[in-house]
């Protein structure tokens, strides 16, 4: 029925989240109507974003410059981190206004039926980020895992938990872990937690 150029994006298109192949040939006519056009600005958005975007050497996070723009701020909290998944989390965390530290961008859970161990993610980057802080005299005081409290996300902070702070770790850390608390039920996402929900997750946090 359709060319292989349509076939072809339509292919493209359907491995992008929440996309299946009704919305990804919605997506595909609405470029086909509008014309070259709307063609042509979304191809400059996709270069402008493939080459002006990278990724922070600090926490990760995607910005324009390294480091971001929250890690380059000193009005923050550099000894408190909050570690989370994904980056439309740290959006919805700074849209609370409850929490003042820094961040680190794991990229992703561990999820061991998809092959995503801690090779996967942000593990190491964090680990090595915690080193560093020791060595140069400014130990981090406190992490802050703001995971999902679903499946992956429990494996994630007990992993994270006995590489950073359990006393018979090969290289202990002393690092002080927390949790978010009250208000985060079992299995839901801090991307669409409100902000109420979230400034009494922070404020209610546990040591773990």
């Amino acid at each position: 029925m359709y060319s292989s150029a349509v076939k072809n994006l339509l292919a493209v298109l359907e491995r992008l989240p929440g996309v299946g192949p009704k919305t990804a040939e919605r997506f595909v006519l609405h470029f086909l109507k509008t014309g070259k056009g709307e063609v042509a600005r979304l191809q400059m958005a996709l270069e402008e974003l493939s080459q002006k975007v990278k990724s922070c050497a600090v926490c990760q996070n995607f910005a324009e410059a390294s480091p971001c723009e929250i890690c380059a701020d000193q009005k923050r909290d550099h000894r408190q981190i909050a570690v989370v998944a994904e980056p439309q989390d740290v959006a919805a965390i700074e849209h609370s206004g409850e929490f003042h530290g820094v961040y680190h961008i794991l990229r992703g859970v561990l999820n061991p039926l998809e092959g995503i161990g801690p090779e996967q993610i942000k593990i190491a980057e964090l680990l090595d980020r915690v080193r560093r802080a020791t060595a140069a005299g400014e130990p981090i005081q406190e992490i802050i895992l703001a995971l999902n409290p679903d499946i992956e996300g429990e494996a994630t902070m007990n992993f994270l938990n006995r590489e950073l702070a359990a006393p018979d770790a090969a290289e202990p850390r002393g690092v002080k872990v927390t949790r978010l608390a009250k208000g985060l039920p079992m299995g839901s996402d801090i991307e669409y937690a409100d902000d109420a929900t979230l400034a009494s997750a922070f404020k209610g946090r546990r040591e773990i």
